[in-house]
């Protein structure tokens, strides 16, 4: 009985209309020259849609050929094949064709091919010819007279292969010859942005926190947005989105776990338990010596796994496939088998080093008793090396499920939060673990006694943290000093006490701007600089914080000292939340000095020190504002533009000196608006040292408006907020205050009204002497060495190009620096400069 040939396999199939355009796909294909196109991907990741979309835009016809089991015999194989590409060809070579497939007798495969190659080459059009899913194909035979067709085919002729395996043609050699393209899972993939066209396309309104999910878990998979798309979005937040979703599960089952041989459905069912997958710990768990093997059978057969680590040969399987494993393995085993599972796979993990995993699986496991184990053996090498958001994870899993966490851990979790600034869930540990001892007196017993010594710490800590209480914090660093701690792990751990800011006044260790006296901030910081202490990174930060207050006050005496202890510390425990900072006041002390070039050399330093892009972006807008202070406004503005993270653009330090840069440029309203949103958000966080700059430069902001009783109200605020902490520098430091220190002055003598009155005259008094001694008593002292050059020919009569000429400038550049010069000397024009000159 002949051969019944069915069309619906050499027909194109048709695409939806809900199919979105994969424009960089389309890209790829349509800049590539290779005579053959692989497509090789899993099961559901769109590799015939992609392709049947690609061929409706080509507008050309296509010998289209969809494989199936049944099509392993040569015969069969070929007599397709050669009827799709004749049905593709003009009518008479359609007829040649045609009459090769029925020749009597039968053809050997070779002539087959050769004489359709030969009809190929006659063709004066392009032929596109679409074999999918050619994964069905295991016949020697027919690889090789593939091979054959390959490797002969006419320039104008393409071939496309779709597998969800490896193919077994000789694909190294075409990828040497440069005509073979490769499309993988990897750009397979929908994209972010694809996927939320996807959605819009089926009127899904889905919104960024959804999609964000949606995305993680189906990790891109085409076939996985469609099926989750059936589930619906309920509950999109939830682990049970996963587990109950029937659609993926049962695509899963039907089209690829059921027609895998038993062995290897166990071996997926025993592993899914693994987030990542490696030959030891697979043979612990399925009780196999060849796991490795299984391994790269399932990554070549394009079972939904993919190479962690390609040289360790570390594997995983995609989310939604081990979800529906996972599901599977609880259908088909007993509890107590699964749990052994666990307890197995767990401890192998474990055994082979593998801590952080172990953990993972043991508390998904139920396993808490080695979990806990694990941690506590484990705790300080975990924190030191910032595994801290998994252990608030992994406490959290043990407090939800009702297990009595051992205090040390409670301590450490105390700790943790704090540190990541969830300040009020730490303060209610310490609150829980105080209640904890008045029911059963746990600081009390012996085998606690180093547990409470961290809690002594961890509470001293966090009440800095949350509310800067320095005094209450040293009393409890004071009781830790007199039980005598040996051997505490807190003192193991670094601990980064500023994660933001450029100054640590601004952080809860520098009481946020609330400046303490010395005598205070020393009663606690001294308990760090003696003894077993000295080496903390606390101590650094005491250093740090007391260079800062020092700077603030004008007292210099022993700010070096202070400063250099800081930033040997900073180096030592590379924090780049302690060396910032210093190296941003290092470069305000070279600035008092006029060594603008010093100041920017500290900072080029400190850009080479850190590696965080945030803390880059802090010291380039500190370099920007040393460009300002030198009245550099291009090179303030390029510094500016290299701010990378979006987000420090709303930070108050970027924004104020954004101000000021606005403010030099003549954009009063825009810079006045930047200072009211800080001013107002620096209230609102009790951000005391960003609130009194922000209220200078308002009033700066308002006298160039010529709003002079606003300007004078606006200082009078600032000054009302400094006084208690007697805040010098952030008054001196901007050149326009003084002009209005002496108004405000006047004002305060002159008038009798009560508000003008809160501020003491002492104070004021203190302000105008510290600003005189910064005037100097020349104002050319202020003068940078390149401006004294500049000055110093201008004296003698020379004009803009000669100075240009002498210096070797542009006289544009001759001309911004005559109009730093002439405001740093109070002037208005040449002629003012020379005559300030000879009265000096």
């Amino acid at each position: 009985m002949p051969n019944i040939l069915l069309a619906s396999k050499t027909t194109v199939p048709q695409t939806g209309k809900q199919v979105i355009e994969r424009e960089r796909l389309n890209a790829i294909l349509h800049q590539s020259t290779a005579k053959l196109i692989v497509v090789q991907a899993p099961a559901g990741y769109g590799k015939t849609t992609l392709l049947s979309s690609w061929f409706q835009q080509l507008e050309t016809t296509v010998a289209w050929y969809t494989v199936d089991q049944t099509d392993n015999d040569p015969i069969r194989y070929w007599k397709y094949l050669i009827q799709a590409i004749g049905h593709s060809l003009q009518p008479e070579a359609s007829s040649r064709i045609d009459s090769i497939l029925h020749a009597q007798p039968q053809l050997p495969l070779e002539y087959l091919v050769d004489s359709l190659l030969n009809e190929l080459s006659l063709s004066t059009e392009k032929v596109h010819i679409m074999i999918d899913d050619y994964h069905h194909i295991y016949n020697v035979t027919i690889h090789q007279t593939m091979t054959r067709l390959i490797d002969f085919l006419p320039e104008h002729c393409f071939i496309y292969l779709t597998s969800r395996s490896t193919i077994s043609l000789p694909i190294a050699k075409w990828r040497l010859n440069h005509c073979l393209l490769e499309i993988g899972v990897e750009h397979l993939l929908f994209t972010y942005e694809e996927a939320k066209v996807f959605y819009k396309n089926l009127n899904k309104q889905l919104n960024a926190k959804e999609l964000q999910r949606v995305f993680e878990i189906t990790e891109g998979w085409a076939t996985g947005l469609q099926l989750t798309n059936l589930a619906g979005f309920r509950n999109v937040d939830d682990k049970e989105f996963r587990e109950n979703n029937s659609y993926v599960i049962h695509y899963l089952m039907n089209e690829v776990f059921s027609k895998l041989a038993p062995p290897l459905q166990i071996f997926l069912l025993y592993t899914s338990l693994l987030e990542q997958l490696t030959a030891d710990t697979c043979n612990v768990l399925t009780n196999r010596t060849d796991a490795q093997l299984v391994l790269l059978e399932l990554d070549q057969q394009g079972l939904f796994i993919s190479r962690v680590e390609a040289k360790e040969q570390v594997f995983r399987y995609h989310n939604l496939f081990r979800e529906a494993l996972c599901q599977e393995l609880s259908n088909r085993f007993t509890q107590h088998d699964i749990l052994n599972l666990y307890e197995k796979a767990a401890v192998a993990l474990y055994n082979n080093g593998s801590f952080l995993s172990a953990i993972e699986l043991a508390l998904s496991g139920n396993l808490f008793i080695y979990a806990e184990q694990w941690i506590q053996e484990h705790l300080v090498t975990f924190l030191s090396c910032g595994h801290s958001s998994s252990y608030v994870k992994w406490i959290d899993t043990f407090l939800s499920n009702g297990y009595e966490v051992h205090p040390e851990l409670m301590v450490m979790y105390a700790y943790t939060l704090a540190a990541l600034h969830n300040l009020e869930d730490a303060y209610q540990t310490i609150l829980n673990l105080e209640q904890k001892h008045r029911s059963n007196q746990w600081m009390n017993k012996s085998e606690y006694a180093s547990a409470v010594d961290d809690f002594l710490g961890v509470k001293a800590y966090v009440f800095v943290m949350k509310n800067g209480d320095l005094s209450q914090a040293g009393e409890f660093i004071r009781q830790r000093l007199e039980r005598n701690p040996v051997g505490s792990k807190w003192d193991a751990i670094f601990i980064q006490y500023n994660q933001t800011e450029p100054m640590l006044f601004r952080t809860n260790i520098g009481s946020r701007g609330k400046l303490l006296s010395d005598e205070q901030a020393m009663s606690f910081f001294a308990k760090f600089r003696t003894g077993k202490f000295k080496n903390l990174s606390m101590t650094g930060y005491s250093y740090g914080v007391r260079a800062e207050k020092l700077y603030e006050w004008n007292q210099f005496a022993e700010l070096s000292i202070e400063l250099e202890e800081a930033i040997r510390s900073g180096h030592q425990f590379q924090d780049a939340g302690l060396l910032v900072p210093m190296y941003i006041l290092k470069s305000k002390i070279a600035v008092l000095k006029e060594q603008y070039i010093v100041a920017q050399g500290v900072l080029d330093h400190a850009i080479e020190t850190v590696n965080e892009q945030h803390w880059i972006d802090s010291i380039r807008v500190m370099k920007a504002l040393l460009f300002l202070r030198e009245h550099n406004l291009v090179q303030a503005e390029q510094e500016l533009t290299k701010i990378k993270e979006n987000v420090y653009k709303d930070s108050p330090f970027y924004l104020l000196v954004k101000a000021r840069y606005l403010l030099m440029t003549g954009h009063l309203l825009a810079a006045q608006q930047l200072i009211i949103h800080v001013q107002s958000q620096a209230q609102q966080q009790e951000q005391l040292s960003t609130r009194i700059e922000a209220t200078i430069l308002l009033a700066i902001c308002l006298a160039e408006q010529g709003q002079a009783d606003e300007a004078l109200r606006s200082l009078h605020q600032a000054v009302k907020l400094a006084e208690p902490y007697q805040y010098i520098r952030t008054f001196m430091d901007e050149p326009q205050t003084y002009a209005l220190l002496k108004k405000y002055a006047v004002i305060r003598q002159q008038s009798s009204e009560k508000e003008w009155r809160e501020v003491s005259m002492s104070y004021v008094e203190h302000l105008l002497e510290s600003a005189q001694k910064h005037k100097q008593i020349s104002p050319l002292a202020s003068l940078t060495t390149r401006e004294q050059e500049m000055f110093s020919l201008l004296s003698e009569g020379a004009s803009n190009k000669e100075i240009a000429e002498q210096l070797f400038l542009s006289e544009g550049t001759v001309r911004v620096y005559l109009s730093g010069i002439y405001s740093k000397l109070g002037v208005k024009n040449r002629a003012q400069a020379i005559l300030l000159n000879t009265l000096e």
